[in-house]
């Protein structure tokens, strides 16, 4: 008689774990500078801190979400002529030893001007409290002081404004072009208005990674 098979959906759970394992190993044994990091940082600027004209930091970020980041550059889902062209040269095992190597690194945040006072306190209730059910507070995704929260949550403390303020007019073209799920990041950022976004990037620009 032939036996039944029956699906056990932790088998598949217990993978992807066991993924995450492997790579967090490997960021710890693995000091070495991959070839590519030269050209990565020609845009990424010094250290990977990012750049004034809104080229993100990479230094210090999760390795899971950096190279679930790349991955959807090579796939073409994440949107970005430079970033997909770069990504498509890539194999698998190259994106995940950037991203073990970047999120290695710890260097302080690029030095911003300084923004507004009044700017930088409306942010930071943002970031904490955000405003009322439409904008949840960023920290409620993001983790404990936007530091992140896993491959999907990336942090976005010390990035440079100009970064922020761009993807998150990235997210609201999205949100105009088909509706956004429920609680996702573009739906949240398709109720946020211009001075949201401004005191947004002014507080969190000004946070240590």
């Amino acid at each position: 008689m032939m036996q039944k098979r029956f699906y056990r959906p932790w088998v598949g759970h217990l993978f992807v774990i066991l993924g995450l394992i492997g790579l967090q190993a490997q960021a710890e044994a693995d000091t070495s500078t991959p070839p590519i990091v030269p050209a990565c940082l020609a845009c990424h600027g010094v250290a990977a801190v990012g750049s004034l004209d809104g080229v993100p930091r990479l230094a210090g970020k999760n390795p899971q979400y950096l190279a679930h980041a790349l991955s959807m550059f090579k796939a073409g889902t994440r949107a970005n002529p430079t970033m997909q062209a770069v990504a498509q040269t890539l194999t698998d095992d190259e994106i995940a030893t950037l991203a073990v190597y970047f999120s290695s690194l710890q260097p302080p945040r690029l030095t911003t001007p300084l923004p507004d006072a009044l700017l930088t306190a409306a942010g930071q209730r943002l970031a904490e409290t955000g405003d009322g059910t439409a904008v949840p507070a960023c920290f409620s995704c993001h983790g404990a002081d936007g530091k992140g929260n896993g491959a999907r949550f990336p942090t976005i403390t010390a990035e440079p404004p100009a970064f922020i303020v761009t993807r998150l007019h990235e997210f609201q073209a999205r949100a105009r072009q088909a509706l956004p799920p429920p609680s996702s990041m573009t739906a949240v950022a398709s109720k946020m208005n211009e001075d949201q976004i401004r005191q947004a990037a002014a507080f969190l620009s000004q946070r240590d990674p």
